[in-house]
């Protein structure tokens, strides 16, 4: 689930003319297609490595991720991003759990202030929040409505420790619509069986939501240059200037020597065999695993200073992409979102692919994904990484909990990410164990083809 872009722009961006975005041809019968593409307001540097410091404490409990429910299709990393185009023209281990019949989203129990909650895992947000017990549901005119309409888990019965921050408050805009606001306090979180004494997170008091009736809120693991907290006490301001940047979770952990600098995933299509690790890896064998490793890259954002100098998202760029006897080059940047469902190319991409199902998938502007036939054979396909090919199972391309009941046709694991950039979600983040390493600046990855 990755943040509203519009609240990390200025007025500077939304004058600038579109760039040209150059389209991929299908060719029918050519076994290899090239292409490139050009991304008005961004541009994209490496991140720096830092400093690696030895935390002091290593904790080596093990917990498994969970697969839940959510009553929408999650896609709010294309949404976001592509919004942004259309304007302009070995240490602790946490299960991770998710699915409905539209998305998968993968939960974590965590504890705050000795409260436990259930919390959706988003590595494309960095704010921690949690339902507050005065929490009002609101649609998306802003009018009051039934609680359980938000569909949140249950509401946070204690307080923060020592009040909340004085004159300080959040406001969060997912790219799908969803948001949040609230006041904004320390607490201290236990997640993993490490604990962060005083840390920063949220209370929502009121908010748009579309969940699963389990999850009570979100731990955001992206940088802090995408924090929301604000200065003042008005929940409706939405201003870049007003925002004070804070240290998330995994970050305070990092600097508090409590972990190694990087968190390790292990999605799983069955959730009992899926985890995170903070500090560490997973307890999966990778010893026949293939490996490679690629540079995070910071997006420089057009009039917002930190994130055009800090990293923000873990944003990569494959070198290209198999399928079928085709093969793609060109770079392309891509989000690493464990909120987002789907893979999200380019368009002209996104359509090749899903032509090479067996019967060819066809788009559905009401789901906005692709659908065929529920036994359709789907294509190879596979992302390359560096100088490694991590393929996707057939199982994961073709989704058959998500039926059109119309047609009776199941969505595919490939869908158009408009002008980008673009997203590898849920299909892929399945096939793959990968590091977000903050000490080298890199990704790493092993397949994990065994689950």
């Amino acid at each position: 689930m990755l943040l509203n872009f519009m609240n990390l722009l200025g007025p500077a961006v939304l004058s600038l003319a579109a760039s040209t975005l150059l389209r991929l041809p299908t060719p029918p019968n050519s076994h290899s297609v090239v292409h490139s593409l050009s991304l008005p307001g961004f541009q994209f540097r490496s991140v720096e490595p830092l400093i690696s410091t030895h935390s002091n404490k290593k904790v080596q409990n093990h917990f498994s991720l969970s697969r839940l429910g959510t009553s929408k299709p999650r896609r709010s990393a294309v949404a976001l991003l592509g919004q942004v185009q259309r304007d302009n023209g070995g240490g602790s281990y946490e299960n991770v759990t998710a699915v409905n019949h539209y998305a998968v989203e993968y939960s974590v129990n965590a504890t705050f202030n000795g409260i436990p909650m259930t919390i959706v895992i988003d590595s494309g947000s960095a704010d921690t929040w949690i339902r507050g017990s005065n929490f009002t549901c609101r649609n998306s005119h802003n009018e009051t409505i039934p609680k359980e309409t938000c569909g949140l888990g249950p509401s946070f019965t204690g307080n923060f420790t020592g009040g909340p921050i004085e004159n300080e408050h959040f406001t969060i805009r997912y790219g799908d619509g969803e948001n949040m606001q609230g006041q904004v306090g320390y607490m201290d979180v236990e997640l993993a069986g490490i604990t962060v004494v005083g840390q920063e997170i949220a209370l929502a008091s009121r908010g748009t939501w579309l969940g699963n009736n389990i999850t009570s809120g979100v731990l955001g693991l992206a940088y802090p240059s995408l924090t929301s907290a604000y200065i003042g006490n008005d929940l409706d301001a939405d201003d870049q200037y007003l925002s004070i940047p804070y240290s998330p979770l995994f970050t305070s952990m990092v600097s508090d020597g409590l972990i190694e600098p990087y968190w390790t995933l292990a999605m799983a299509r069955n959730s009992s065999l899926g985890s995170i690790s903070l500090g560490g890896m997973p307890p999966v064998d990778l010893n026949r695993s293939d490996y490679d490793s690629t540079p995070i890259l910071i997006a420089d954002i057009i009039d917002r200073e930190r994130t055009a100098w800090q990293p923000s998202f873990y944003t990569i760029v494959p070198k290209g992409f198999h399928f079928g006897h085709a093969t793609t080059v060109g770079e392309y940047p891509f989000i690493l979102d464990t909120a987002t469902s789907l893979i999200y190319l380019p368009y002209n991409l996104a359509e090749v692919v899903n032509a090479q199902f067996e019967p060819p998938a066809k788009y559905s502007y009401d789901y906005g994904s692709y659908f065929t036939e529920c036994d359709a054979i789907p294509p190879s396909f596979g992302v390359q990484i560096e100088e490694t090919t991590f393929w996707v199972d057939p199982k994961d391309l073709l989704n058959k909990e998500v039926k059109d009941p119309d047609t009776g046709y199941c969505q595919t694991g490939i869908s158009d990410g408009g002008e980008g950039p673009f997203i590898l979600g849920a299909t892929f983040l399945t096939n793959v164990v990968v590091s977000m390493n903050i000490a080298s600046g890199r990704v790493e990855f092993w397949s994990h083809e065994f689950y």
